[in-house]
């Protein structure tokens, strides 16, 4: 309560000094604040609007990013386009069902199944060119993911703690994502927030799989099941 009588009292001096500057230079109090009002308005807009150009003009570019044409190959275990590897993703990834129908067979395939389809055919891919490989974002102009690698997922086991506000497998802090859960995880019967989840599974010996940060254990999946 006191904040607002803090802020009623400052908007109060504002206005005041505005309406004294408006009557010593004979300007009407309206314009005058009428001028303070759009002067903001525009300084804001004009900040938003740069943030809104700036992505939209990283979005554009998204395809003007390294471009490889040639013949899809896949060579121990690796996909290659003209002798340059791609990189597409991790094991999870790879298993999971694909956003589009990449090799136009007319289904939608895990994202490996949709690779496969095009191997030994004419492909564009663009992405992020490090290191000798390729970081593919689009294949045949299509959206394919974000052009960055994932960090290998490590597995866990052990009892699960719960101390002071934060979850723990063999002294190790694990960092779980806030708000519902996607699934029954601790297997009550019901949909809860994943911190509920979580502690009906405390004291509980369970399996995590994920990667280490700065600040502790990042969480990918609880015995078996997606938690992100």
């Amino acid at each position: 309560m006191k904040r607002l009588y803090i802020a009623l009292a400052l908007a109060g001096i504002i206005a005041f000094a505005v309406l004294a500057e408006a009557g010593e230079n004979g300007i009407g109090v309206k314009d005058k604040i009428g001028k303070l009002l759009r002067h903001r308005w525009h300084h804001r807009c004009e900040g938003s609007n740069e943030s809104k150009n700036m992505w939209q003009h990283a979005w554009r570019n998204m395809l003007n990013y390294t471009r490889i044409e040639g013949v899809l190959e896949y060579q121990d275990g690796v996909y290659v386009v003209n002798d340059v590897e791609l990189y597409v993703g991790n094991e999870v990834f790879l298993n999971s069902i694909a956003r589009s129908d990449f090799d136009r067979d007319g289904e939608y395939e895990y994202v490996w199944q949709e690779l496969e389809g095009l191997v030994g055919t004419e492909v564009v891919v663009n992405g992020v060119l490090r290191d000798g490989t390729l970081y593919v974002s689009h294949i045949n102009g299509i959206w394919f993911r974000m052009p960055r690698a994932l960090p290998e997922l490590v597995e866990m086991d052990g009892i699960l703690e719960y101390i002071n506000g934060s979850y723990y497998i063999n002294d190790t802090q694990l960092i779980i994502k806030h708000g519902l859960s996607k699934s029954d995880i601790d297997g009550d019967g019901s949909l809860e927030t994943m911190f509920e989840e979580l502690n009906g599974l405390v004291g509980e010996e369970i399996t995590v799989d994920g990667f280490m940060n700065e600040k502790g254990f990042v969480v990918m999946h609880i015995n078996g099941i997606w938690a992100r």
